[in-house]
C-alpha cells in the first residue's frame, strides 16, 4: 500500500483506483484506527470552555496542603489533570491560528511564562509528571468509520 496515497495526497482516503486496486473508503473504514480528537487532545480546552487564562490560572493553583480542604477550583484542576491522564493520548497546546479565534491559549501563557508549567506542587507539575511517568491501562476506543462515497474515481493524477 502506498502510504502517500492514503495521507500525503489528502484525497487518498476518498479516491478508488480500480487500475491500481486502491479503494480509499474502504481502506480507511477497516483499517485506520481514529481516535476521537476532542477528547484525545483537546480535553483541557474543551473542560475549561476554551477559555486559556482559565486553564492557565487552574494549572497554577497549587495543591492542597496535607489536611487542608480543596476549593473548588483546586477540585476543578483536579478533575482537569485526572481526566486527561486517563482519557487523552495528547495534549494540543496551540499557539498558532488559533489565537486569532480565542485570544491566549493555554499553551501560549506557558510559553509567556517560561517555567510555570513546572513548578512543583501546581497542578501543572502534577500533570507534567503524569504525562512523563504514568501511562494508561488501556488504549481509547476506535470511532466507526463508515465508507463513504469516493472524491474522486480513477488515479489520483490523471483526468478522467
Amino acid at each position: 500500500m502506498d502510504i502517500g496515497r492514503l495521507c500525503g495526497s489528502g484525497t487518498g482516503h476518498r479516491l478508488i483506483d480500480e487500475e491500481d486496486d486502491w479503494n480509499g473508503p474502504k481502506y480507511v473504514a477497516e483499517h485506520v484506527y481514529n481516535i476521537e480528537h476532542l477528547m484525545g487532545s483537546q480535553l483541557i480546552d474543551d473542560m475549561t470552555g476554551w477559555d486559556g487564562k482559565k486553564a492557565f490560572y487552574l494549572m497554577s493553583l497549587s495543591l492542597p496542603k496535607e489536611g487542608e480542604m480543596e476549593d473548588k477550583e483546586q477540585k476543578q484542576a483536579k478533575e482537569i489533570v485526572e481526566a486527561c491522564l486517563q482519557k487523552s493520548f495528547g495534549c494540543n497546546l496551540a499557539h498558532g491560528l488559533i489565537l486569532r479565534m480565542f485570544g491566549e491559549t493555554l499553551g501560549s501563557l506557558w510559553r509567556k511564562h517560561v517555567g510555570s508549567d513546572d513548578v512543583p506542587g501546581t497542578y501543572a507539575h502534577w500533570l507534567r509528571h503524569g504525562t512523563i511517568y504514568w501511562n494508561q491501562n488501556a488504549i481509547p476506543p476506535p470511532l466507526d468509520f463508515k465508507v463513504v462515497e469516493p472524491f474522486k474515481r480513477g488515479p489520483l493524477l490523471r483526468e478522467q
